[in-house]
């Protein structure tokens, strides 16, 4: 009885020794072991206006002020327009589309990754007759992604650039610049890419 006692009590006191341990030990953030998100592309010096226009205009709290390192600029006339966009990690990117030509007009969003892959792309401004840009982003590498349907009002092609959000988690990053009609009609814009289904594009 004495050693069935003795083994009993053994086995609770390992037990709690155990859980003491455990409970000492500190609990891992999963986020934590990703990497920081390096741009393969990251903006060259001439973007540098891009930087310092941003600093002075109000962005959604979560947007930390980007710098030519941390930003990808995927299309700008050097001076008045440009769209760029810059990660807050793995999870949530910034983007800036910026018309400043008389006015500065410029917008800054903050956007969970997955909701840019999963929602039609939002025109930056829907005023008619004015220049917009659209931003998107695609699950993986995509090469190829293509605005169609109304030729007469596409600006510019699409730009994009993937970025490794970390782990191989590759996200592909987009946007286009196009003119809203001014007769105010709907424009009928489709995103397609070569392999996956097309997409509205406006």
């Amino acid at each position: 009885m004495r050693r069935r006692f003795g083994a009993f009590c053994s086995a609770v006191a390992l037990t709690a020794a155990l859980t003491a341990a455990t409970a000492c030990e500190p609990v891992l953030d999963p986020g934590a072991l990703r990497p920081p998100v390096l741009l393969p592309e990251p903006a060259p010096p001439s973007a540098q206006w891009i930087v310092d226009l941003v600093a002075t205009l109000n962005a959604p709290p979560q947007c930390p002020e980007p710098t030519l390192p941390t930003m990808a600029v995927l299309d700008t006339d050097g001076g008045y327009r440009a769209v760029a966009f810059w990660p807050v990690d793995n999870l949530d990117v910034c983007y800036a589309v910026i018309n400043h030509r008389g006015e500065t007009p410029t917008t800054i969003w903050f956007s969970p990754v997955e909701d840019l892959v999963t929602r039609t792309p939002m025109p930056a401004d829907t005023t008619a007759g004015v220049d917009s840009y659209a931003f998107t982003a695609y699950r993986g590498r995509v090469d190829d992604i293509e605005v169609s349907g109304d030729p007469d009002h596409l600006v510019s092609p699409v730009r994009h650039l993937t970025v490794d959000l970390g782990l191989g988690d590759l996200v592909t990053f987009a946007a286009y610049h196009y003119r809203i009609p001014s007769t105010g009609k709907p424009l009928s814009l489709t995103l397609c890419t070569p392999t996956g289904p097309c997409r509205d594009a406006h």
